[in-house]
Formats: C-alpha cells, sequence, structure tokens
C-alpha cells in the first residue's frame, strides 16, 4: 500500500472549507502527516487596488494593503482550522503550514503543487460562487484535469443532489467504503493501492469495480469467429469470472487481501454510468479513479470517462496524478 507524507488543502473561507479541512484532517490523523493550506487571494479583489495607486495618488500603500489582505486571509484561516482542531485533532497544532498567495486561483494553485509537491492534494468541487452546476472552465475543473499530483475532490451528497437547502454547514463524512475503479489500465495497481491506503486509515471497507464496456463487447462481436457465432450471455459470463480473478490476483500483489471486507464486482455497460451506478448501489463515500484511462493520452479528453465521473459523482473523487509511472 502507498503511503502519503504531505497533503495540501485549497481552502477559499467558502462554505465548503470546513468541508475540505475536514476530509484532510480525517485523512492525516492516522499517520506522521504533514498539512500544507493554501489559500488564494483572487486578482479580481486586488486589481482595483492597484490600478486606483497607479492612476491617483493615494494616501494608502497598495503594498501594503495586499500585505493586510493575506495577513487577514491567514487569521481567517486559522481561526476555521482552530476550530476544527480544537474539536477533532489537537495533536496537528504544531503540523499545519498556511500559504496565502494571489493571482487566478487554478493557475496559483497548480504552480503550489509544483512548489509544495504534495503526495495529495484536497479541494472542493466548487468555489466561493457555490454554484450548484459545473461551467466548462472553472478553477476546480482546470485543477482537476492538470494537477500533477493525486487530487481529492470533494463534495456534499445532499449539496450535490440539490436536496438540502444550502444553509447547513456542510461537513466531511465518515468513510465506510472506498470504491476503487480498475480498467486493467497501466495504472490499476496504483488506483488499488491508494484505495487501499484510504480503507486502511479509514477503517473502512473496500470494493475493487471493473466494467466491460459496450465499445469492447461490439469489437468482440465483430470480430468473433466463426462469424455470426457470438453469444453475448455466455460470453459476458466468462469474462466476468476471467476479470474477478484477475482482479483478485491483482489486489494479492498489491497485499490489500488482508484488508477485512473485500469484495469485487464486474458489470458491464457504458464505464462512467455503471461505476456512478455502482457507487450508489453499494453506498461507496469515496471514489478512487486513474489519471486517464487505458489510452494513456498526454491530457484529458473532454467527454473522458474521468471527467464524467468528476462532474456527475455525487460522493468525493480521488484521481491519481499522471506521472506515476515513467
Amino acid at each position: 500500500m502507498t503511503d502519503i507524507k504531505t497533503i495540501m488543502a485549497c481552502v477559499d473561507l467558502s462554505d465548503y472549507s470546513p468541508m475540505t479541512l475536514g476530509y484532510t484532517l480525517g485523512l492525516a490523523q492516522q499517520g506522521d502527516i504533514k498539512i500544507t493550506i493554501c489559500s488564494v487571494i483572487p486578482l479580481r479583489e486586488v486589481t482595483p487596488v492597484f490600478m486606483t495607486g497607479t492612476i491617483y495618488h493615494c494616501r494608502e500603500d497598495t503594498t501594503e494593503y495586499l500585505e493586510e489582505l493575506k495577513e487577514n486571509r491567514k487569521a481567517e484561516i486559522n481561526a476555521l482550522i482552530n476550530k476544527l482542531i480544537m474539536e477533532r485533532c489537537p495533536q496537528f497544532s504544531s503540523k499545519i503550514d498556511i500559504r496565502v498567495s494571489t493571482g487566478h486561483p487554478a493557475d496559483a494553485i497548480l504552480d503550489m503543487v509544483e512548489r509544495i509537491n504534495p503526495d495529495l492534494v484536497v479541494m472542493a468541487n466548487k468555489g466561493r460562487s457555490n454554484l450548484s452546476n459545473f461551467m466548462f472552465g472553472s478553477a476546480a475543473e482546470y485543477v482537476f484535469r492538470y494537477c500533477t499530483a493525486p487530487l481529492l475532490s470533494v463534495r456534499d451528497k445532499n449539496v450535490f443532489k440539490r436536496m438540502d437547502s444550502g444553509k447547513a454547514t456542510l461537513e466531511a463524512e465518515k468513510i465506510r467504503t472506498v470504491m476503487a475503479a480498475v480498467d486493467f489500465s497501466p495504472w490499476s495497481p496504483d488506483i488499488l493501492a491508494k484505495a487501499g491506503w484510504v480503507a486502511k486509515i479509514s477503517g473502512a471497507k473496500l470494493h475493487a469495480f471493473n466494467c466491460i464496456s459496450t465499445q469492447e463487447i461490439s469489437w468482440v462481436k465483430s470480430h468473433y469467429i466463426p462469424e455470426n457465432t457470438f453469444d453475448l450471455e455466455q460470453f459476458l459470463q466468462k469474462e466476468k469470472q476471467r476479470r474477478h480473478d484477475l482482479l483478485a490476483d491483482q489486489i494479492k500483489a498489491a497485499g490489500l487481501d488482508r484488508i477485512e471486507g473485500i469484495d469485487i464486482s464486474i458489470d458491464s455497460g457504458v464505464p462512467h454510468e455503471q461505476i456512478l451506478s455502482t457507487s450508489q448501489d453499494i453506498g461507496a463515500d469515496i471514489l478512487v479513479l486513474g489519471p486517464r484511462g487505458r489510452s494513456r493520452s498526454a491530457r484529458f479528453t473532454l467527454g473522458s470517462t474521468i471527467e464524467k465521473i468528476f462532474r456527475h459523482s455525487p460522493v468525493p473523487v480521488l484521481r491519481l496524478g499522471p506521472d506515476i509511472i515513467h
């Protein structure tokens, strides 16, 4: 199983910040893990001041004003942290580093990731606007696409499904079931290892899942020999057993067979639909995915399985970093 030594939490003091920190502390409290909190003051809050200082002779030093903004942001974050730490994790009082920068949120976060090189980034799927739907190009989606480190995108089930007024305090839920979506790509051992680590520190059950895609079935059917002898039911029965055995071998090789309560399921259909459906059926609290699929394309492509899961999953999604295989 893989170990994590450094977690970077992205906090913008929105309604989702307590939840982001809650998941961060929950994952970190089981080991000697350092937490770095990253917060970005958007340019829209800074640029007017600099523009005014350039055009007019102001009594206020814009540089001092910016430093004051940063100090105020740190103070607000500290107040939030102290409340959570006093309630849950007093041992972290000396293990948290706060860094505040200015700029475009997505770019500043990615820059911070490059400098800190964390083992895991935790970020809410919504920002200060609290939008109920994703907009293409949002900071959360951009970071999810291009972050070089493993990233946990947290979200609240009720708010995501619009079953809540949004006025309730958003808090991290207890992780009881971890679902690893495996496609037997080169990333699969790392997906299982990361999912195993989360399950171990959370005391959760581990559920490994694989989907036989409709595209694969269509290809096999069109190339089946002898022609016109393809039996879908027979094929699925044999293929599901073959993949079940293969997944069981990978779980054993990853050293996860010692974890209690491991389940394996194989289904067929459209991958992202089946992954989301299964996660609901088993009551998953977190989904673990690879950085990309078997195509191993250099970047995410709009409409990919991973991106659709990111947009529509009502539970947190942990995506591995793209450089786990060299």
